[in-house]
């Protein structure tokens, strides 16, 4: 096989030409063979198309002696080749350099037309990375890169585009936010629920900072003992606005949950007070409130958390809001209640913890029925110190909250009760991404993931690339050539 193009400049035609029988490739059909032909015509792919595509660009080269730009005068230079990273592969191009008599920065009319300065990559390719980036780390970009794409970088180069999209969204994420959320469409007819749920999550910082829990202790030198108290883990803040529609029909009678029809995702990194996540937190509830019917039902979803409900009842915003303890964090306190009551693991413990599930979701005074029923086993056996203490936590959780815990209204309205939204994007946004074997941080480079992942999670993300072309055109956001 032999694989072979022509470029006619006067006609402005690229031709391939491809003889499949000549050489020994191709002779045989055989499984082997079969591949090797296919990575052949995807190289002559690849191949004319790096050639169509810089022969498209010259086109449009400019080949004035002198240009004015901005009112000064600028005189051809010299012609610079710089290889261009596009989807069929990098791409020499040989542009004209413009600059002033006297000096200074240099003007690329080739670069500044198709909106490349000071970028190696085209628009295309840094979509590509940066969606790969919200799932996988620069390594393993490559890697998959390698296998399914046709072309590749080296991790530095993944992370200088996410470094610079980093530095991008900490400035203009708002602007770009507020753009995506005027054009979305919000399932506003079938909504009867919008739910607002926060949480912590920890990760680990590149930063000094005070250990948890028994210190290590291990053979080594001063210098290893030093590098194990460089980096500490602080909360990074995640939150989700959740909408809900009807239950469905089909479901079993004692579960009463509601479809959920969409969710938008907010998280940011460790910070003092999480004063930037309350901001954009509240920018997505009222954005999203605008939307739906005044009528619409909105509620406050959360776990235990005391500085959690400080911040949701001491904000002007929530106020009308329902507010409700996570079902699932409840049993996990009744848990261990029924643990230090009757012993771990025990019959009588499991049957005590399932009635009195049952009694939180069946009766309108569930909570005070439980903490009755708290309050007389504490009273009538003496217990060991652990034990009692796992009880008086129980008891303390369920007086403490029990103006949160209306289960029965809820559930019989198909109000949602189990904050899994919020618990699962701690998982999904924030574990699974950020907290890999030997992951540490930085505040700014982690924040740069947790923004392309939350906009790729929300299914924001064609939208946002779409207004991130648009507004990337202003000079506020190119960089010089």
């Amino acid at each position: 096989m032999k694989i072979d193009f022509a470029y006619n400049p006067s006609e402005q035609k690229l031709s391939l030409v491809i003889d499949l029988r000549q050489g020994e490739l191709g002779k045989h059909l055989t499984t082997d063979e079969a591949e090797q032909v296919v990575k052949h015509l995807q190289t002559a792919s690849n191949t004319i198309c790096q050639e169509a595509f810089k022969q498209w660009l010259l086109l449009h080269e400019c080949y004035d002696e002198t240009i004015i730009i901005h009112g000064q005068l600028y005189r051809f230079k010299l012609v610079a080749e710089k290889e261009f990273l596009t989807r069929f592969g990098p791409i020499p191009i040989p542009r004209r350099l413009y600059q002033r008599d006297y000096g200074g920065d240099v003007y690329v009319p080739l670069d500044e037309a198709w909106n490349m300065q000071g970028q190696f990559a085209t628009l295309d390719v840094r979509d590509s990375l940066l969606f790969l980036s919200a799932f996988m780390s620069p390594g393993e970009s490559i890697k998959c890169l390698d296998k399914v794409a046709s072309f590749s970088c080296s991790k530095t180069a993944i992370q200088n585009i996410i470094d610079e999209m980093g530095e991008v969204l900490e400035e203009f994420e708002d602007e770009f936010l507020d753009a995506v959320r005027a054009a979305e469409e919000i399932p506003a007819a079938d909504t009867k629920v919008m739910s607002v749920s926060l949480d912590g999550v920890n990760v680990r910082l590149n930063e000094p900072g005070p250990k948890k829990g028994r210190p290590k202790e291990r053979p080594g030198d001063a210098a290893s003992m030093v590098r194990e108290t460089a980096s500490c883990y602080k909360n990074a803040m995640v939150g989700v606005v959740s909408l809900y529609g009807e239950v469905p029909e089909n479901q079993a009678p004692n579960e009463r949950t509601p479809e959920r029809l969409q969710g938008r995702i907010v998280a940011r990194m460790p910070e003092e007070r999480f004063s930037t996540f309350r901001d954009k937190l509240e920018a997505e509830v009222r954005s999203t409130m605008t939307c739906l019917p005044p009528n619409t039902v909105k509620v406050l979803l959360n776990d235990g958390g005391t500085n959690l409900w400080n911040y949701v009842d001491t904000t002007s915003l929530y106020e009308g809001f329902e507010r409700i303890i996570d079902f699932h964090h409840v049993l996990e306190h009744l848990s261990s209640g029924a643990e230090g009551i009757f012993g771990k693991g025990t019959k009588e413990g499991k049957a005590w913890y399932r009635k009195m599930e049952g009694t939180l979701l069946s009766y309108e005074d569930g909570v005070t029925r439980v903490i009755h029923s708290l309050e007389y086993y504490a009273k009538a056996y003496e217990y060991a110190p652990t034990s009692l203490k796992l009880i008086e936590g129980c008891l303390t959780f369920m007086r403490n909250n029990s103006d949160r815990m209306e289960y029965k209204r809820f559930r019989e309205n198909g109000w949602p009760i189990g904050s899994g939204p919020v618990e699962g994007s701690c998982k999904d946004i924030v574990k699974k991404r950020m907290c890999q074997s030997g992951q540490r941080w930085s505040v700014r480079g982690g924040q740069a993931i947790l923004s392309l992942r939350t906009i790729v999670k929300s299914e924001r993300w064609d939208a946002f690339w779409k207004t991130y072309k648009q507004k990337g055109k202003l000079p506020k956001l190119t960089k010089p050539a």
